[in-house]
């Protein structure tokens, strides 16, 4: 949801036209295929710790359901580079549970949230002042006054459409808010106007989390088949993906979550105490036993850190090792030069490459950007669907039959550069079934893009494009 990108971008680049950054320099920053099989792969960590390469093998091949010697050797070569890429190991023993659009999503939050017994901890680009904001406003207050810490962090170009009151209402109720990069550069010690917090991250008691596309907004109270209601403002439904995850690689999410807030600056008094008293604090990190038979790991990238690119290069990593497919759902498409050519070289050596992409989205501007991406990307093999009757808003990607790929990433510059970002990464063959079943639920729902008629476009169309794609980097 890009509501406020126009503000966005124009700030951004009065920032970088008075020295912040520079393009130059960002962009020089991914560098791909020359530094794959070369970086040490994260370990495979089980409830008794890490296990050897060998064993780390046999994992793969059970989750990834690979049923002979030659699959086995493919699946192990994509997940072994993909692991190289990831910012934290693949955990053992998940229970992963996909969920498709608004209201299947915050009925599961919701439920979650409603069972919390200590804390609940959010983290979210946009938090709207809205039917659907109130609602999880006041569940959030509600869980305060039953005893449970509430903590928020939001974005505040994100958010910025949402009053100042609707926060101070949440922090008078005792939930801890933070606001992410407030505008006045004098709130906060490292303020980077660019740099923006586009996770979505929520953790209930350290036991169970939710990530993926969706922010909190009425434009999720409509799922993408159906029309939404007058009062939300909206002409069509979003099409959205998230999931929920149970088992080790909670820590992981929680982990993410509290770096963010002790960065800013806030304090975490349950440790403290414990500190004091000379006790080990589990309060945040509880004993997770296995709830299922995923491998997962959170992969997280930060505009505020330099070289912060494990999304962008698990991304890389995973479309050049894979050997079958790669099916891509995506929001805002404007991938930087080394992954088209990725994208381009899998073609040619026979992987299936099909990219759902938005007919109609909030951002105009982005949009056309994208546009000018398509003719290249056709005419190299891959083949683009645009969806019809709802706007689309996820990110995901299946790659061959055992990866899995959910998070708040978008494949634009923004997101590997400038934001701070997290994806689930997924190794599983029967969540990998379920996001093919998902996918070609949404191909039936779409229209392919022939190279013919893409480029019998308008004149008026092609100079938005150019106009666009200069900016691309900002958007």
């Amino acid at each position: 949801m890009r509501a406020t990108r126009p503000f966005l971008i124009v700030t951004s680049l009065l920032f970088a036209l008075s020295g912040c950054t520079t393009a130059a320099s960002l962009s020089a920053k991914p560098q791909g295929e020359a530094n794959l099989s070369v970086a040490a792969k994260q370990p495979i960590v089980t409830q008794g710790g890490m296990v050897s390469e060998k064993q780390s093998e046999k994992i793969v091949a059970r989750v990834a359901g690979a049923d002979t010697p030659r699959e086995e050797q493919k699946i192990d070569r994509l997940v072994d580079e993909v692991r190289r890429s990831l910012s934290a190991p693949l955990t053992t023993g998940n229970k992963v549970r996909i969920l498709v659009d608004g209201p299947a999503t915050f009925n599961a939050i919701n439920a979650a949230i409603a069972r919390a017994r200590h804390h609940v901890h959010v983290e979210t680009y946009i938090f709207s002042d809205d039917e659907l904001g109130r609602k999880f406003a006041s569940l959030l207050i509600k869980k305060r006054h039953e005893g449970v810490v509430v903590r928020v962090i939001y974005d505040a170009i994100g958010s910025i459409e949402t009053s100042a009151r609707f926060f101070d209402e949440l922090k008078q109720a005792g939930v801890e808010v933070i606001e992410f990069q407030p505008l006045n550069p004098l709130k906060t010690w490292f303020w980077q106007m660019h740099n923006r917090d586009h996770r979505k991250i929520i953790v209930i008691d350290g036991v169970v989390a939710f990530t993926g596309g969706m922010n909190i907004s009425n434009a999720y109270s409509s799922g993408s088949s159906t029309k939404p209601g007058p009062e939300s403002g909206l002409e069509e439904g979003w099409r959205d993906t998230h999931a929920q995850i149970e088992g080790p690689a909670v820590e992981q999410f929680q982990k993410l979550f509290l770096n963010t807030w002790t960065t800013l600056g806030a304090k975490l008094p349950e440790i403290s105490a414990e500190i004091e008293k000379g006790e080990t604090s589990n309060t945040f990190y509880p004993t997770l036993t296995a709830q299922g038979d995923n491998l997962v790991s959170a992969v997280e990238s930060s505009g505020f850190k330099q070289q912060d690119e494990a999304i962008y290069q698990t991304y890389i990593a995973a479309i050049q090792s894979c050997s079958k497919r790669i099916w891509i759902t995506q929001a805002y498409l404007l991938p930087p030069k080394e992954l088209r050519t990725a994208l381009m070289a899998a073609v040619k050596r026979g992987v299936d490459v099909r990219i759902i992409v938005p007919g109609f989205t909030d951002s105009k501007l982005v949009l056309h950007a994208s546009h000018r991406e398509y003719d290249r990307l056709l005419a190299n093999g891959i083949r683009l669907f645009e969806t019809k009757g709802a706007l689309l808003h996820a990110k995901t990607a299946l790659i061959d039959d055992s990866v899995t790929i959910i998070g708040s990433a978008n494949l634009d510059y923004r997101s590997f550069l400038h934001n701070n970002e997290v994806t689930a990464v997924v190794v599983s063959a029967a969540t990998a079934q379920q996001m093919e079943v998902i996918f070609r639920r949404d191909l039936e729902q779409s229209k392919e893009i022939t190279v013919q008629s893409w480029r019998s476009r308008s004149l008026w169309r092609r100079a938005q494009e150019v106009v666009s794609g200069v900016l691309k980097f900002w958007l």
